[in-house]
């Protein structure tokens, strides 16, 4: 398996290459139109002298959004298009490994493992390409331009304060995302055994043995139901903590941006548009984090 990866990476060094390279250069044009914005609105104080330096600005706007348009598409389709090519590699040459093997070899393997081996493991190979490329890789460049933006653009110690309720909120997301695919995987056990009770219950083969022991096979079934309820309910629980501790985490954020921004704004050190576009920048880690 592992020969068989690496062979398969290998193949796609370059697509891969060139999804990053659109992620990385989709995130820096991201980083314009707060910054384009913001310099209108230090420009509206005086519309009528500075008519034609708003259309100007205004112009970059709109040709910097036609950019975007035209770097997004690219790194869109290729992150869609890498893990599932790989994942289609990976079992072709699986399958054609399997078919070289002796069967004697791989009398004692069952059928069901040999399934999830070419079928669910290779799956979740393509689904962790897709979460590397597409959250990880647009997260870390996020955090160097973006950073580096607010920094130099804005201001040092406010963007220092501002990015640390993000960088908790981060750790905090990543530990209750592993709970609530620990508990999806519950939900997902259980709902199968209890549809394959239901199915053995009410299988003409076992029609007598169920109306025999009626009382049994209803407290099994309440049984497995009552699992199946807790382990969805867990899912839940998850899902709703998740989206409540991202809106935490980035209100927090927006709320240290309103009011150390506006007493740097009332103290002369930055203007109104550096405030401005400091608030823009702060939602372009809601993508990645999220």
């Amino acid at each position: 398996m592992k020969k068989v990866l690496l062979k398969t990476l290998k193949k796609y060094r370059l697509t891969t290459f060139l999804t990053v390279f659109f992620i990385m250069l989709n995130i820096y044009f991201l980083t314009y139109p707060p910054k384009i914005i913001g310099k209108i609105v230090d420009l509206l104080y005086n519309i009528e002298a500075n008519k034609e330096q708003i259309f100007t600005y205004t112009f970059y706007l709109l040709g910097i959004c036609v950019v975007l348009l035209a770097v997004r598409m690219p790194w869109r389709w290729l992150v869609g298009y890498v893990p599932r090519s790989i994942e289609r590699d990976i079992k072709d040459r699986l399958f054609e490994q399997f078919m070289k093997i002796k069967m004697t070899s791989i009398q004692n393997i069952k059928n069901g493992e040999l399934m999830s081996y070419f079928v669910k493991d290779v799956s979740e190979i393509r689904a962790f390409i897709y979460r590397l490329i597409s959250y990880g890789t647009r997260f870390i460049f996020t955090m160097i331009i973006a950073t580096y933006t607010m920094m130099s653009g804005v201001n040092i110690v406010l963007t220092v304060i501002t990015l640390c309720p993000i960088i908790i909120t981060l750790f905090i997301i990543i530990k209750i995302k592993m709970y609530l695919e620990q508990s999806f995987k519950k939900s997902q056990k259980y709902f199968t055994e209890l549809s394959e009770f239901v199915q053995e219950s009410t299988d003409a083969i076992r029609t007598t043995k169920a109306y025999t022991g009626e009382t049994n096979q209803l407290k099994e079934f309440i049984r497995k139901n009552r699992r199946l309820r807790e382990a969805n309910n867990a899912v839940d629980v998850h899902s709703t903590l998740l989206s409540t501790c991202l809106n935490i985490g980035f209100g927090l954020c927006y709320g240290i941006s309103l009011l150390y921004g506006s007493k740097l704004v009332l103290e002369g050190s930055i203007s109104i548009g550096d405030f401005v576009a400091f608030n823009g920048y702060i939602g372009l880690f809601v993508g990645p984090v999220s």
